[in-house]
């Protein structure tokens, strides 16, 4: 059941990031007249209708998919509590074992003792009857056969322990799979969200561009049918005066012309110039997270124990990303809300540049999909599924396996 609900979203993941890809947008002539602005207002307007349809489409599935995480998550209580279940059985048959290997030693000294010097044979021959001889001798039998018993049972409750133990470990490791799965997946989502609102911001910015652009461009047409107009009437009335005057007018007519013309060209070249200013100009790159101290590690260790809940922010319940950008946040630095956001906001270091207070994260599923908090010597702390909010290793065991990186 659970490997097909992973599959489901991993499934809706791939899919989603496939058909909501941004569209490609074919090079077009720069638009030169009104007529040209005004279709690519209107094209523009028609992508930006169907960029918000796909952001609302992708907004349901995102609710449809954290449904689906949620039915996930319940699961993970039903083997959380099953891990409780495991452990207090675990315990039951270790005490049960260490009274039951009580009872074996005292068993064994007193057949030690009753062996030695004949003891045994003394016993059966100081029967007072037959009939106590064959009592005395079901007495010797009775206590062996019952040690004997007892030895096969110590070691078949002992087998029950080793496997309990092998299936509390394999629980676990699945539930610290699913909770990968869940983050992976939620990672997915935030990419395609922040994509498709990247799209959409862009779209209008092109948008109040073209519509700006269209505005210059028609005061300058204004502008220069109000001039045309001013020259016609001084042709008309310099009609009527001497042909000095005609030549004088037809000079200044000229002049203002040339004048429109480059004060035209030289507005266009302004507007040329801002706008490719615009498009080469890029956002600056997010600040990655100050050197990490002390208070991280002091805040981070405030909170052990607290539960683990899928999508946890606070301290009643944390997820592993959760409970660090909790964490950093506390100790006044910014971190994004995912695993792989934290993972693309910090600076790569190695195991060996690795301090108390940097970051640690892990992929059981191809994408970084866990996170905790280094504290040196190859330990961490993290939210886990079956352990809530604990310190683990990556040098043994499960962890070991899946160290991505670090970060800082």
């Amino acid at each position: 059941m659970i490997k097909k609900k992973l599959l489901s979203l991993a499934m809706a993941g791939t899919i989603g990031l496939t058909t909501l890809a941004s569209p490609t947008v074919l090079a077009k002539a720069a638009p030169s007249t009104v007529s040209e602005f005004d279709t690519l207002i209107s094209d523009l307007t028609s992508e930006q209708n169907e960029a918000s349809n796909k952001l609302a489409k992708l907004q349901k599935e995102i609710k449809e998919n954290e449904a689906e995480a949620e039915s996930l998550v319940a699961e993970m209580e039903e083997t959380k509590e099953l891990l409780e279940k495991l452990q207090n059985e675990i315990e039951d048959l270790n005490l049960v074992i260490d009274l039951r290997e009580a009872h074996l030693e005292d068993q064994a000294r007193a057949l030690q003792i009753m062996g030695e010097s004949g003891n045994i044979v003394n016993f059966v021959l100081n029967a007072d009857s037959l009939n106590d001889v064959v009592g005395r001798i079901d007495v010797v039998s009775t206590l062996i056969s019952s040690n004997k018993q007892t030895l096969a049972q110590q070691e078949e409750d002992k087998a029950q322990v080793e496997a309990k133990e092998n299936e509390t470990v394999k629980k676990q490791e699945e539930q610290n799979k699913i909770a990968g799965k869940l983050e992976a997946n939620k990672n997915a989502l935030a990419e395609r969200q922040a994509e498709q609102e990247s799209m959409l911001a862009s779209i209008a910015a092109e948008k109040s561009k073209a519509k700006e652009e269209r505005s210059t461009l028609v005061a300058q047409a204004e502008a220069a049918e109000q001039r045309r107009k001013e020259l016609e009437t001084a042709r008309t009335v310099s009609a009527s005066a001497s042909s000095d005057e005609v030549t004088t007018a037809s000079s200044t007519e000229s002049s203002a012309a040339s004048s429109t013309a480059s004060s035209t060209a030289s507005s266009t070249a302004s507007s040329s110039s801002a706008s490719s200013k615009a498009k080469t100009e890029t956002p600056a790159a997010p600040k990655a997270p100050a050197a990490n101290g002390g208070s991280v590690v002091s805040i981070a260790h405030s909170l052990t124990g607290t539960p683990y809940s899928y999508s946890g922010t606070t301290p009643a319940a944390f997820d592993c990303s959760g409970y660090t950008s909790y964490v950093f946040n506390q100790a006044g630095r910014s971190l994004p809300r995912t695993a792989a956001g934290q993972y693309s906001a910090t600076t790569r270091i190695s195991q060996s540049q690795a301090q108390p207070g940097d970051l640690v994260f892990f992929s059981q599923g191809g994408g970084i999909d866990h996170v905790g908090i280094y504290l040196g010597g190859g330990s961490f702390i993290g939210s886990q599924t079956s352990t809530g909010v604990a310190v683990s290793t990556i040098n043994s065991g499960y962890w070991s396996n899946y160290v991505a990186g670090f970060g800082r």
